[in-house]
């Protein structure tokens, strides 16, 4: 399918805001660049020295097979996908040096960057993503299959524009911050 726009399919950037599509001109403030959306990861992560992810724990590995229809289904829902995460970030807490804390960033369709507040199952596959996309805060209900999370290390020791704030998760039964 091809655009004839677009002969060459090539990506074309949004060279100002007001060419941009409505829904990222609403994210946008005046003079910014639709672009600020999509760059926190190229901004934000930073090399720890020394430092190498932790190894996933077996627990968080698909079941076997032989496993129960029940425990099959469990597995796919997105509370064991959040619970993975948290296990992640907590792990990358407690091994990273000092100066860094955990971050985690969701990519959603379309290439824009949310930096996670706090992550909580809403349905069995559906989650809702609490951070800022650009300068702006939002809410996102997805079903986790649209979503990409990532965790990655962030530098406490630079000045932020804003104080550095845990990752939290919502459980059921309890809250909980990373």
């Amino acid at each position: 399918m091809s655009n004839p726009d677009n002969p060459n399919g090539s990506i074309t950037l949004i060279e100002d805001a007001a060419s941009a599509p409505d829904y990222v001109n609403a994210l946008l403030t005046t003079g910014q660049s639709p672009e600020n959306l999509m760059d926190y990861l190229n901004r934000k992560m930073v090399a720890v020295p020394g430092f190498s992810p932790p190894e996933s724990p077996a627990a968080n590995y698909c079941p076997l097979p032989n496993c129960s229809q029940e425990d099959l289904n469990e597995f796919r829902s997105a509370g064991v996908l959040l619970k993975a995460l948290a296990d992640e970030a907590r792990a990358w807490s407690t091994n990273l040096p000092e100066n860094f804390r955990p971050a985690i960033i969701a990519l959603l369709h379309g290439g824009l960057q949310v930096q996670v507040h706090s992550l909580a199952q809403v349905s069995f596959d559906g989650i809702r993503i609490e951070g800022l996309m650009g300068d702006s805060p939002c809410s996102i209900l997805a079903h986790q299959d649209t979503v990409q999370l990532i965790c990655h290390a962030v530098a406490t020791n630079v000045e932020e524009e804003f104080a550095p704030r845990p990752i939290g998760f919502i459980w059921p039964d309890h809250n909980e911050k990373i």
